[in-house]
């Protein structure tokens, strides 16, 4: 197991996280005094569940802060995703599709590539059809992690709680392009290190962790 590219790509995903999902809480207009009940967004009109997402954080903000909840909705991020990849490696999701790869490794979605024919709780899948009209695998990648995110809090509870529904309002955008934090995570730590059958270890949902906050103790 490579520790020093497990620890360099944790502490740097750390810091992309927070810029990331800072990033969409300025284009929802989170803050402390911001007014929970706006019906726009820098003059974009939110749906009646972005308006409740955005209203529950404000209220995390107003008694957490903002610095706190962004902390907080960065590392849950980190941590599906690094479950999803550990599952997706030793084929322990349900659905035996992976969620970051193709069958080769290769950053090249495979659940984006077999939307259409996923089994999957709570899938919508008349959503499923739209967004692949639309051609936004953005939107569809989105919308199939964190449906995926959300079936296995049934099945495996201790790793994936079931999470706060303004969780989603803060996802990540372009998670699909090259240096995003799924790609890096991709390239930069072997899939050997994530594989049992390869000498990989469960540990190393445990190493991605202590590094990840390692950062954050040194404040």
């Amino acid at each position: 197991m490579d520790k020093n590219a497990i620890k360099k790509y944790a502490v740097w995903a750390r810091n992309e996280l927070i810029e990331r999902v800072s990033q969409k809480a300025d284009q929802y207009e989170i803050s402390a005094d911001a007014d929970p009940n706006a019906d726009y967004a820098h003059g974009v009109l939110l749906t009646a569940d972005e308006k409740k997402q955005r209203a529950a954080l404000i209220g995390q903000v107003k008694e957490k802060g903002q610095d706190q909840v962004m902390e907080e909705v960065a590392y849950t991020w980190f941590n599906r995703f690094s479950a999803l990849r550990f599952m997706e490696v030793n084929n322990y999701l349900p659905s035996r599709v992976r969620v970051f790869t193709d069958a080769d490794g290769s950053f090249k979605p495979e659940i984006l590539a077999e939307a259409i024919h996923l089994e999957l709780d709570g899938l919508d899948m008349e959503k499923v059809y739209a967004l692949k009209d639309a051609n936004d695998d953005d939107a569809l990648f989105k919308y199939l992690i964190i449906t995926q995110c959300s079936a296995l809090s049934g099945v495996l509870p201790g790793m994936f709680q079931k999470i706060a529904d303004y969780t989603e309002l803060l996802f990540p955008d372009n998670l699909l392009r090259k240096g995003s934090v799924i790609e890096r995570m991709i390239s930069d730590i072997p899939e050997s290190d994530w594989n049992i059958s390869e000498g990989g270890q469960v540990e190393i949902i445990g190493w991605l962790y202590q590094y990840y906050i390692s950062e954050k103790m040194k404040k």
